[in-house]
């Protein structure tokens, strides 16, 4: 660069801030992130926000379409201030108090159209609880579960770069620095405009974005819907008994304990002697200065838990026995990952690997859904609000949080139980629904015909019997990593994702070639579905997008795109499908008319009051109500689950119904009519 003297013509250059390539080889479905930023401007938008506004500018605000937020005191959860724009570059930011607040109830009694940020599951439900506000507006535009279906693949921790929350979705779409971190210089009433001001812009995008795709009917008449579900059932949540929390303790532990003692002396729990800094007794002197001190070291007695620390469970596997050093599948790091000690322990059948491995199921256990603290007679009868999040994956089916109640071991579920006495659990679950669905796409005559005349027909079992030439009457299910049902499962779940045999192979430590002759005849005994999975993959590699049967679109841009391709559509219409029977049987309890309710669900029966929804986890609805009333929802949710989709040329998917005095004690459900 020549250097530059006083009589020069400076200009001053700008950069736009994207991710380092480095970045998107490691994680590809951020592509169009550093499409976006290269798109951007290097002009900064304007600010024109009226922060502290005088009730006559409030009286002016009369717009009818406007992007709305809230803020809130985080100890209290009192609404503070509203922020309104109802054009670019332009807010308001209203105070929550006096007239102000009769001001705030006016713009939103006449709002005819709403756009907010995570407004259907939060800020709506804030103000309607909390400041008595309600809305009439026919529409709603929510940027978060817009933004989710245009880009489903961006979803995650937004610290790791990805995210659907608003200032990951405003530096992406608009020209808005960063903004989140400066709540002190901007004060809270910038910090709101800046929130309310992004939230129409990226509207604006978003809306054209997803019209152009053909995904409005998919957000108007099933997201938003959905997302109301999933904040009712939120805010129902399910109880949990802290009696059964300490029994459910007291076996784990005693579990606990047996398996420690299969375990070398060097990885069991022990005391040490350590010291410890503590306040010193009044008048304790220096006995170096002779001077008072505040502090002084006692020794103290901590509990050690090797087992738990990677490296001394490292250390015993790959130096004190030796062992092979497992490599992680994708890192190829040194690891101890269950991965790693299955492999180690059905090469050697050392059952300290096998104790190792049952530890830390337990100590999963006991340090998340079975807390001491939550645990005992003296603890309040409490209820686990989860959060259901529409926006939480990239095929677009739900995620839970806080807990995760769709991933909680079934030893666990024993704790949660109906909120009344004299009330039941009942599940629904639709029975290999991804498999079916499969069966159909393809249209693989043999195993829908299958499907057909067995409902309770199992691939596994089948795949077995194809395998090892086992009747299919007598295979029997079992979980041993060298059993020929659990082979199969492997064989028949890794071909659902297309995996090749030496993936299959190193994943599940399969003789290689037995995986490969394993996996040939399976293909050559699904020719159909085979065929479809090749379909699919071309499709989506000339593409770069696929649609499932309900209009959900995914678009891919990374190396593994072959098996997300071919994974994405059956989940995804599964998903769609449990979606559209949540609408079908909610649809009163958010007020949504039924003429809406059956452009998506044909077969519509509201659940039954008082009965409620709780939880919806993988492929299954699971609900509690009065024990009388057991088989009149059953009877709802087998009619709403269960009947024929236009969609997919009116496929009906069977449904397995169980019930029970908890989540954990479920048993099937008979009737006369079954």
């Amino acid at each position: 660069m020549p250097n530059l003297h006083k009589s020069c013509t400076c200009v001053r250059m700008m950069a736009i801030a994207t991710l380092h390539p480095a970045a998107i080889a490691r994680d590809q479905t951020m592509l169009p992130v550093v499409i976006n930023d290269l798109a951007k401007s290097t002009v900064l938008p304007p600010e024109h926000y009226n922060l502290y506004p005088s009730l006559d500018d409030v009286r002016a605000f009369t717009a009818k379409r406007f992007a709305f937020d809230i803020e809130t005191n985080m100890s209290t959860g009192e609404i503070t201030m509203v922020g309104f724009s109802d054009k670019l570059y332009h807010a308001i930011v209203v105070p929550f108090r006096g007239e102000y607040r009769v001001e705030i109830k006016r713009i939103f009694a006449e709002a005819e159209e709403l756009i907010g940020h995570n407004c259907i599951q939060f800020d709506l439900p804030v103000l309607r609880s909390a400041g008595r506000v309600t809305t009439t507006a026919t529409k709603i535009w929510d940027t978060m579960l817009l933004h989710h279906l245009r880009f489903p693949d961006l979803g995650g921790d937004t610290k790791g770069g990805g995210g659907h929350d608003l200032e990951f979705v405003g530096t992406q779409l608009t020209n808005k620095p960063a903004w989140k971190h400066d709540k002190q210089s901007l004060g809270m009433e910038g910090y709101c405009a800046r929130d309310v001001d992004v939230t129409l812009q990226v509207a604006e995008q978003l809306i054209l974005m997803v019209r152009q795709a053909g995904l409005e009917d998919l957000y108007r008449q099933v997201q938003v819907p959905l997302a109301k579900i999933c904040k009712l059932m939120q805010d129902t949540g399910f109880k949990v008994n802290p009696n059964r929390i300490g029994e459910v303790r007291g076996k784990l532990q005693l579990e606990a304990a047996v398996e420690e003692q299969l375990l070398p002396v060097e990885l069991r729990t022990h005391t040490v002697t350590v010291m410890r800094r503590a306040p010193a007794p009044p008048g304790t002197l220096s006995e170096k200065t002779k001077k008072p001190v505040k502090f002084i070291k006692v020794p103290r007695e901590e509990q050690v838990i090797p087992w738990r620390q990677n490296e001394a469970v490292a250390k015993y596997l790959y130096e004190t026995l030796a062992l092979p050093v497992q490599k992680h599948i994708k890192t190829e790091k040194t690891t101890t990952d269950k991965i790693a000690l299955e492999r180690l322990y059905r090469r050697t059948g050392n059952r300290a690997l096998q104790a190792i491995m049952k530890l830390r199921k337990i100590d999963e256990l006991l340090t998340t859904f079975c807390k001491e603290e939550a645990s005992g007679t003296t603890a309040k009868l409490g209820t686990m609000h989860p959060r259901f999040n529409v926006h939480g994956t990239s095929s677009g089916r739900l995620s839970s949080s806080g807990p995760n109640l769709q991933n909680i071991p079934k030893p666990a579920r024993v704790i949660y139980v109906p909120s009344h006495a004299d009330w039941s659990v009942v599940q629904a679950d639709f029975s290999g629904i991804e498999n079916r669905l499969t069966a159909y796409l393809a249209n693989d005559q043999v195993r829908l015909l299958k499907y057909a005349t067995d409902p309770k027909f199992s691939e596994h079992k089948y795949a077995c019997s194809v395998f090892f030439g086992i009747p299919y009457e007598d295979v029997v299910k079992d979980d041993n990593p060298g059993s020929p049902y659990h082979k199969s499962k492997r064989i028949v779940h890794g071909s659902n994702y297309l995996m090749g045999a030496q993936k299959i192979s190193k994943l599940y430590d399969m003789d290689f070639k037995e995986v490969k002759q394993l996996l040939n005849a399976w293909r050559a005994a699904i020719p159909d579905t085979t065929k479809w999975q090749q379909r699919i993959v071309d499709e989506a590699k000339q593409q770069s997008w696929l649609v499932n049967p309900f209009g959900r679109r995914r678009w891919f841009w990374t190396t593994s795109w072959g098996p997300e391709a071919v994974s994405f559509i059956p989940q995804s219409t599964a998903a769609d499908i449990i979606f559209r029977a949540m609408i079908g049987l909610m649809y009163e309890r958010i007020d949504w008319p039924l003429e809406q309710a059956m452009a998506v669900s044909p077969v519509c029966r509201a659940l039954p009051k008082p009965a409620q929804l709780l939880v919806q986890v993988h492929d299954s609805l699971v609900v509690e109500c009065p024990t009388g009333l057991v088989p009149e929802v059953v009877e709802a949710m087998r009619a709403v689950m269960t009947q024929p989709w236009r969609q997919l040329g009116g496929l009906s998917i069977p449904v397995a119904v169980e019930t029970g005095e908890s989540w954990g004690e479920l048993e099937p459900y008979y009737d006369n009519a079954r």
